[in-house]
């Protein structure tokens, strides 16, 4: 880091096997206030201490002798690290592999400068405001602190704050409404907390078998209620944790429940994340998806995309939908990988004879995106946010009243057909904390 005398002035290193990558990163930088070195020739580990001195990293992974790779990993090991810019001329898969790379080692990542790049694109980076290191570590260890304690969520679970709220999930054909998403809040202390902040304590304690069934039971007894409101029949999808798999007496627990609030099994759709279901060491996982599935219940292959599964592991498991992961959703308008993902997503689920369903539609484009691909439905915030029971109620009544009957899509039958598009109405957010995570729509 500067010393006390040049506390105010920023100091960058460029390593790059070029020369003249070298001198435009290294001149660029010096424009813009800071002291810039180079190196060109990396053949040991020893000037790799100059880390220690700098404040950004200007890296070009595709180094002779020793390559990129290695000294994100060597700035991984490093008490402070400085922040990263990755630089290369190999595909854009290289920089994301290289991007999470350095986030699982905690390394701040300015940006990426695929090569060929230009002055502007540097100065864009360069000009970023650098988070302190303190702030980092902050922000790391408060990721990682379980921000409630075991009592209040006992306490919680004994008085049924723990609330399903349900987010629409849209027919793409025809613009109706196919069903919802039971998505887990907690109603602590006049808040709604976010899954994310209270599901690691839950599962770590082995509390996920009551949240999952006071969760199952609220829904069922919502669905009934809708149905006393005069709403469709709702396909309803609940996601089931990685640590309740292990557990085998659900789909024996669920057959009293469905004839109380007399739903049928098909009504309901289990949500199973790939990496969970295609696990091939967990065989009581398997057996769980299997009994559910022989129990006449729906199961999804939930954030499909970010596994690993292969045409043949996805034949033999007995799913009836896949979701693709919103992440590919929401960049596959500027990201040629995503879309790419996107589109083979749905093509897979045509010739698998199964229902793919999109969750992130944010935007109409996305929407139109994915009607002129052929996916089945949709979900996201272009729609609604989650919302609890009542409200859901409301918002869907509407919905029908405005839409019913109506054809708002035509059936796609080519990626180049046209289609209307409906004003959907939107519902205002009602939740604290981030909207982004998985669960958290």
């Amino acid at each position: 880091m500067t010393n006390s005398a040049d506390i105010t002035t920023k100091r960058l290193l460029v390593i790059d096997d070029e020369e003249g990558i070298c001198e435009l990163v290294s001149d660029i930088a010096e424009m813009t206030g800071y002291i810039a070195a180079s190196i060109t020739d990396l053949t040991s580990t020893e000037r790799l201490k100059e880390l220690n001195d700098i404040d950004i990293l200007a890296l070009d992974l595709s180094m002779p002798g020793i390559d990129g790779i290695e000294v994100i990993h060597y700035m991984g090991a490093l008490p402070r690290k400085p922040h990263l810019i990755l630089m290369t001329g190999f595909e854009h898969s290289v920089l994301e592999g290289a991007r999470k790379l350095a986030g699982q080692l905690k390394i701040p990542v300015l940006g990426t400068l695929p090569k060929p790049f230009n002055v502007q694109d540097v100065k864009a980076l360069l000009l970023q405001p650098l988070t302190e290191q303190h702030d980092i570590v902050k922000q790391i260890q408060k990721h990682h602190q379980p921000e409630f304690l075991l009592s209040d969520i006992e306490k919680g679970l004994k008085n049924k704050e723990f609330i399903p709220y349900f987010q629409p999930q849209i027919n793409l054909t025809t613009g109706h409404l196919h069903g919802v998403e039971a998505l887990v809040r907690w109603h602590y202390g006049g808040k709604v907390v976010m899954p994310d902040s209270f599901l690691p304590v839950i599962e770590s304690n082995q509390l996920i078998l009551p949240l999952t069934l006071t969760v199952i039971e609220q829904t069922l007894e919502q669905m009934l209620r809708w149905q006393q409101a005069g709403l469709p029949e709702l396909q309803v999808s609940v996601n089931l944790s990685a640590a309740y798999l292990d557990q085998l007496n659900l789909a024996s627990l669920m057959p009293d429940l469905l004839k109380k609030y007399a739903v049928r099994p098909e009504q309901i759709t289990f949500e199973i994340t790939e990496r969970i279901a295609l696990d091939g060491e967990n065989q009581s996982s398997l057996d769980a998806i299997t009994r559910l599935r022989l129990k006449g219940f729906y199961l999804s292959l939930d954030d499909f995309g970010t596994g690993y599964s292969s045409l043949a592991q996805l034949n033999q498991l007995p799913f009836n939908e896949i979701k693709i992961d919103k992440s590919f959703v929401l960049r596959m308008l500027s990201s040629p990988i995503s879309e790419a993902i996107v589109k083979s997503s749905i093509s897979l689920a045509r010739q698998l004879g199964v229902r793919c369903v999109a969750e992130g539609i944010e935007t109409r484009e996305i929407e139109e995106f994915l009607v002129s691909s052929g996916c089945d439905i949709g979900q996201g915030y272009l729609y609604s946010p989650s919302l609890p029971g009542s409200r859901f109620t409301e918002w869907a009544i509407t919905y029908q009243e405005q839409y019913s009957g109506q054809v708002l899509y035509p059936t796609v039958s080519s990626p180049n057909e046209s289609h209307a598009f409906c004003p959907s109405p939107q519902a205002p957010a009602t939740e604290t904390g981030s909207n982004k995570g998985k669960n958290n729509e």
